[in-house]
């Protein structure tokens, strides 16, 4: 990462951290009620009965895991990624996603939501100012990299997330009219 991209990272974790602390209530947990809606491609259309949203997940044989999805009132959308075999240092750390050569900033700790089974991990979380964008950059992008300047960068392949982000809307609109 060049010198510029890091201090947009700095300046956007700054900025991410307050999302994350207000609204930590509504990211998926591994404790909540969550069912199966339906695939798309590689990706699972997911109810979280709990939050009363949907969100989509993709995992991949290296022990990935990739969440994405909106807050139940649309207000934040997020990007969970996880990995299987990683330490993350203890405390708050920093994770980068890169789409569309944009920066996302958000934290992640040891302890995670919306993850189980050996995965540590975080969130970034895009509140309605960079929400949008970020919508547009996984729509034209086929891949995105996570964690970029990191030794256990993840590159995330985006076939059928358009659709499966359309299928998680469609999932939260009927969660919410039940």
């Amino acid at each position: 990462m060049n010198t510029i991209t890091k201090t947009i990272a700095v300046l956007l974790l700054g900025a991410a951290t307050p999302a994350l602390a207000a609204d930590q209530d509504v990211l998926p947990m591994s404790t909540d009620d969550i069912a199966h809606y339906r695939n798309v491609g590689d990706w699972v259309v997911h109810e979280n009965r709990t939050r009363g949203s949907c969100f989509i997940s993709r995992s991949d044989d290296a022990g990935h895991l990739v969440q994405i999805g909106l807050t139940k009132d649309s207000d934040y959308g997020y990007i969970g990624i996880f990995q299987k075999g990683i330490e993350l240092e203890e405390g708050t750390n920093a994770v980068a996603i890169l789409i569309n050569d944009n920066l996302y900033v958000g934290e992640s700790k040891t302890v995670v939501h919306g993850a189980s089974d050996g995965y540590q991990g975080g969130y970034v979380i895009a509140s309605d100012e960079n929400k949008k964008q970020m919508r547009l950059d996984l729509d034209k992008q086929k891949e995105m990299v996570v964690f970029p300047d990191k030794p256990f960068t993840v590159t995330v392949n985006l076939d059928h997330v358009r659709n499966a982000i359309y299928e998680a809307r469609e999932c939260t609109t009927k969660l919410q009219g039940s």
